[in-house]
């Protein structure tokens, strides 16, 4: 065989083998593109579910307020018209006289930006995302399964696969608490009163990484609950709590993401409660701050803050440790 047929006929044998390898290490990458995904979805859960349980204990948990319209810090006299005490609470009324009080009722509360494309996504599919959104943050705040019976099941079955399935095992456990940040469950000691929570905020959407669109949310919510005291309530904070939730979701679609991991997930969390009971804040639930035994401290802003979607949120906690 002449030596250049050899050399040409090696060469083909060397193309060929080099065709393979790369073919066999594409697959292989494929493969361990696709366990990398799920690890790195499994760190994200875990760094984000371990950002939940410091959410909870960083949440703002301050005792019983009473609304003080004057400005803080003035130090002007006379005139009684200077400060502002809330009427006796009207338990058919108990948002009057608080910024809630022209807020919408529950789920009318939550509402969707108009749709428009963004990034990959077209605009049916980001109206779509922000759907499912708005469902989320109902079934987690608002709806009474969640509220009273603490059954999580709705919610979840909002989420992706793989992102209910690590979720689940959190609820009705002494983990539970972990995930304050993204629900809301009232104490079984307490109970609502047969009035709508209030309910402002918004969303934003923004483009993410490759197969992914951002919604961030921005909710304040707040929950009227009976008092079972005698005497009865004189203010509204002795009965109203207030939740703010600034929760992070991520809808996850495409070749880059596992079919389990495909939907939607939660990335960033933060928010605080105010004039709640930090007994049952502790162990996963809300409560009404007068349920604690000794009132607790606040941290220096004034009450009507809490109520503003702008209040940056604190890093302290009126809570005892």
């Amino acid at each position: 065989m002449d030596q250049r047929e050899y050399g040409d006929h090696a060469a083909l044998q060397d193309a060929a083998w080099r065709r393979r390898v790369r073919d066999s290490a594409r697959a292989d990458v494929k493969a361990m593109m696709r366990r990398a995904r799920r690890r790195r979805l499994e760190r994200w859960l875990v760094v984000a579910a371990a950002l939940v349980a410091a959410v909870a204990v960083v949440m703002l948990l301050v005792g019983v307020g009473v609304f003080d319209r004057s400005p803080k810090g003035d130090g002007g006299g006379g005139g009684g018209d200077a400060e502002f005490a809330l009427p006796t609470v009207d338990a058919n009324r108990p948002y009057a006289g608080t910024p809630a009080a022209g807020w919408a009722d529950g789920a009318d509360g939550v509402k969707a930006p108009p749709a428009m494309p963004v990034g990959e996504f077209t605009k049916d599919e980001v109206a779509q995302a922000t759907a499912l959104v708005r469902d989320v943050l109902i079934a987690s705040r608002l709806d009474p399964a969640m509220l009273a019976d603490h059954n999580p099941q709705r919610y979840l079955s909002l989420l992706a696969p793989d992102s209910r399935r690590q979720l689940q095992p959190l609820f009705g456990t002494a983990q539970q608490p972990q995930t304050q940040g993204l629900v809301s469950m009232i104490d079984k000691g307490s109970a609502l009163l047969p009035v709508a929570p209030k309910v402002n905020g918004s969303m934003q959407v923004s483009a993410g990484g490759p197969g992914q669109l951002v919604v961030r949310t921005n909710y304040v919510f707040v929950y009227a609950f009976a008092d079972d005291r005698q005497p009865k309530h004189t203010s509204a904070m002795d009965i109203l709590v207030v939740v703010r939730a600034d929760v992070e979701y991520k809808l996850l679609r495409g070749p880059h993401w596992t079919p389990g991991s495909q939907g939607l997930w939660y990335g960033e969390v933060g928010g605080y409660g105010y004039s709640i009971s930090c007994d049952a804040y502790k162990r996963g639930f809300l409560a009404p701050a007068y349920k604690d035994p000794v009132a607790t401290g606040g941290t220096g802003l004034g009450p009507e803050a809490y109520f503003d979607l702008n209040t940056a949120v604190p890093n302290t906690s009126g809570c005892p440790a």
